[in-house]
């Protein structure tokens, strides 16, 4: 059989396209391309995730602290105090009480007194109480804080798993698709060395 100089060129056309062509590049580079994508999602979801794990153990010791209504009662109560202004109001009704009585020829009397104790005892009750419902919002307000940061760490959590899964079957398909070009690259080094070596038969 003569000499195939055609076949000649397309043998050493194929070995070196095998040997030094890349078909897996392609896929290589949209692996890389996707990965740093994918880690900046990654990186950003993180923050949240953690502070919505951090906020576990505050819920629940915020949760313990309310299983018992009464004793957390008495246990803001033991801290409250009179606030300036409440003792202010008292001194002012106190002032007023006095005045009225000096007017009215009732000074020291038994129902003045009565009437200022009552004065009193009703801005002190009054002050104590808007002061428990101030306290009792905040309470409620960082319950629900805590709670929320939770929720939002559990979507994040939630949008990181998806995230992770979708990088797995997408480098998974990428690393299946540049094994297939390497593959590509061996059979075409295979095929031009027969081609070159039929050439000469």
């Amino acid at each position: 059989m003569p000499f195939n100089p055609q076949s000649l060129m397309g043998g050493l056309g194929n070995l070196f396209g095998g040997l030094f062509g890349d078909s897996g590049g392609p896929a290589r580079a949209g692996m890389d391309e996707y990965q740093k994508w994918a880690q900046q999602g990654i990186n950003g979801m993180q923050p949240y995730a953690q502070a919505g794990q951090g906020a576990i153990g505050d819920y629940q010791k915020w949760l313990q602290n309310q299983k018992d209504p009464s004793a957390f009662i008495n246990s803001m109560m033991g801290q409250y105090k009179e606030s300036p202004y409440t003792q202010f109001l008292q001194q002012q009704a106190q002032r007023a009480g006095q005045n009225f009585g000096s007017a009215n020829g009732m000074s020291g009397s038994s129902a003045l007194a009565q009437q200022m104790q009552n004065n009193a005892g009703n801005i002190a009750s009054s002050g104590m109480n808007d002061w428990m419902q101030k306290v009792l919002g905040i309470n409620s307000q960082y319950g629900e804080g805590q709670q929320n940061m939770m929720n939002n760490g559990q979507n994040a959590a939630n949008s990181l798993s998806n995230m992770y899964q979708n990088m797995g079957n997408t480098m998974g398909s990428g690393a299946y698709n540049q094994q297939q070009g390497k593959n590509h690259d061996f059979w075409n080094t295979i095929g031009g060395i027969g081609n070159i070596i039929g050439s000469f038969f």
